[in-house]
């Protein structure tokens, strides 16, 4: 069964969302059992949204993935939930690419970092 994890985070710019993004190297190093990964700037924080295969892969990557590199940026803990996921549409998955909200390019990384 899939699940979902929704972390909300209360106070992360978007510097340092993007700093926490290249830190993870979802691009280049995808963690196992990811399946989506969206995220929306919020007017006081983020609200993430993962879809994952397991609960297991979710949280090994929360744990030994996520936090150290969370740490490591200087942000806060968001608040975490994991549900078991009941749906998945997406109508026209090429449309993302289209719209722009691609993830964040790793020639950054060197600015970012």
């Amino acid at each position: 069964m899939a699940f979902a994890t929704f972390l909300r985070f209360e106070r992360l710019e978007p510097e340092r969302y993007d700093r926490l993004i290249v830190g993870l190297d979802l691009d280049s190093n995808p963690p196992s059992g990811q399946i989506l990964h969206v995220a929306a700037p919020l007017e006081d924080g983020f609200e993430i949204c993962e879809v994952w295969r397991t609960r297991e892969a979710a949280v090994a990557y929360l744990e030994n993935r996520f936090r150290p590199v969370l740490i490591r940026v200087g942000a806060e803990p968001p608040s975490v939930r994991i549900e078991p996921l009941r749906n998945l549409f997406a109508l026209d998955v090429d449309a993302i690419e289209r719209i722009g909200a691609v993830s964040l390019p790793a020639h950054l990384e060197a600015v970012l970092m």
